[in-house]
Order: structure tokens, then sequence, then C-alpha cells
């Protein structure tokens, strides 16, 4: 049985079958090349892959939630709530390097578990709401101040 069961050449006639008979998505074809490779495959680097971006979302999401934390706050100043959301944003002084904005809560962090990858999408979402929120009251005081004028 053990010898049947690793002798994946043996089975080339069901590869074939299953790559010509049925129109397939790309998904589907990842997941056949996967299942029917004749290579062996190293499950434990995968493994490694899968806990690194495991704990690169964790660090995400303790960031987010950090800033959301500091965003409740009602005693900050004007500047410093300015100066959270430009840091959010990665705006920095011109001349200063420090790499590519993010620009998805779940770039590089594709392959975490669904709830995982909702809260992320969830937490970021409360972000985006409190400097939505933070740029309309600015449209608002501003418009106030043009009436007064």
């Amino acid at each position: 049985l053990l010898s049947t069961v690793t002798g994946v050449h043996k089975y080339k006639w069901l590869k074939q079958n299953v790559q010509g008979l049925y129109p397939q998505s790309a998904l589907l074809h990842t997941i056949v090349e996967f299942a029917l490779k004749e290579e062996p495959v190293d499950v434990e680097k995968m493994r490694k892959c899968l806990l690194k971006q495991l704990e690169r979302a964790e660090v995400r999401l303790e960031g987010i939630d950090t800033i959301l934390k500091l965003a409740a706050k009602n005693f900050l100043l004007p500047s410093v709530q300015y100066a959270m959301f430009c840091g959010w944003q990665r705006l920095i002084p011109e001349g200063a390097n420090i790499g590519e904005p993010l620009t998805d809560c779940l770039k590089d962090v594709d392959l975490i578990p669904p709830f995982n990858r909702m809260l992320l999408e969830v937490t970021f979402g409360k972000l985006y709401a409190w400097a939505i929120q933070n740029v309309r009251n600015i449209l608002l005081d501003a418009t106030a101040k043009f009436k007064e004028l």
C-alpha cells in the first residue's frame, strides 16, 4: 500500500484525466498541480512561512490597535492627531525615505486564517473611519470659519 501511495508517477494517467476532462479555474489548477506534484514538498518550510505571516499580522494588528487607542483620546492636540494621521500614512518630510506606503492591510499576510484576516480588515476599517471623521470635522470647521468671514 505504501509503495502504491508513494509512487505518484504510476498515477500520471489520473493527472492527465483530471487536467484534460474538466475546464478548470486557476485555483483548481494550482490545487491539482500541488496534489499531483512529483517532487517532494518541504512542509516544514511552508509551516514556517505561514507562522511568519501570522506573526506579521499580529504585529500589524497590535500597531493599529495602539493607534486606535490613541485616536480615541479626546485630550490630544490637533497637531498630535495630525502627526498620528501623517505617521499612519507614512507621510514624512521630504528627503527621508522609509519605503513604500502600506497600500493594503492584507499585504504579505494573505495566507492567514479567515478570522484573523477579517479582524485585520475590521480594525483597519475603524482607523479609516476615524481618519475620515477627522477630515470631515476639519472641513466643517473650515466651512464655518469661512462663513463667519
